[in-house]
């Protein structure tokens, strides 16, 4: 598996596990519960870029 893809779906995978402690956090405090979920969409986003490069040096080799 090329190093690429490992790290994206590395990222999204802990933006999966932290989007259920995010909703757990809004009953703790709201602005915990927006940070947490900022930082599983920024996890989500460096996944697709990691996994779409990956598939771009694929296609040229």
């Amino acid at each position: 598996m090329d190093k690429y893809l490992k790290i994206g779906l590395i990222a999204m995978a802990a933006a999966v596990v932290l989007l259920p402690t995010a909703i757990l956090l809004k009953s703790w405090s709201e602005q915990a519960m927006f940070v947490a979920l900022v930082s599983t969409m920024i996890l989500e986003l460096i996944g697709l870029i990691f996994v779409i490069i990956s598939i771009i040096k694929k296609r040229r080799s």
